[in-house]
């Protein structure tokens, strides 16, 4: 939807500077249709960070009213507020993929460019698994090597479906 993001995480490549910029919602709907046309069941919003998206709310309620979309997914690094998070579960989503690169704020804040945003997450991720199916994606890369049991264990305790590992391709030797 959109390559905006609101972290600075130093494993992020981004995108090729000809894939810049975001869709309007208009164009989104477009592709939502094409794919559903295609009789496609599962939907995946991502970017950037979709939350910061402004569409995204009402692309997901426009994709919820499809018959054949069973599955709406959005990919987030889990900054957003928790009422947004419950409006896009009004709305439809039905999956969420948060970005939970640590077990701690010192981590976390390394690995997302970002200070004081850990609680957050960590908040964010128990209210959506108590409600719906939750993975993480733990991005590996020198400064969180050492932490991945403790995320591992963080993550479960959180209540989490799924947990993904992910190396960075900059440390993935």
């Amino acid at each position: 939807l959109t390559d905006a993001c609101n972290f600075k995480c130093p494993y992020c490549r981004g995108v090729e500077k000809k894939y810049k910029g975001s869709l309007s919602l208009d164009e989104a709907k477009k592709v939502v249709d094409l794919w559903a046309e295609g009789n496609i069941h599962n939907i995946r919003f991502s970017g950037g960070e979709p939350t910061i998206w402004p569409g995204l709310e009402e692309l997901v309620k426009y994709t919820s009213a499809i018959p054949s979309i069973e599955r709406i997914a959005v990919s987030t690094n889990g900054s957003a507020s928790i009422e947004f998070y419950q409006k896009l579960l009004d709305a439809g989503v039905n999956d969420f993929s948060i970005s939970l690169d640590a077990c701690c704020s010192s981590t976390a804040d390394k690995m997302s460019g970002e200070t004081g945003k850990f609680k957050s997450i960590k908040d964010s991720i128990e209210y959506l698994s108590s409600r719906t199916y939750v993975s993480v994606g733990v991005v590996l890369n020198g400064e969180n090597d050492s932490e991945l049991r403790g995320v591992i264990d963080f993550a479960i305790g959180l209540g989490v479906s799924d947990v993904r590992i992910i190396t960075a391709a900059q440390s993935n030797h």
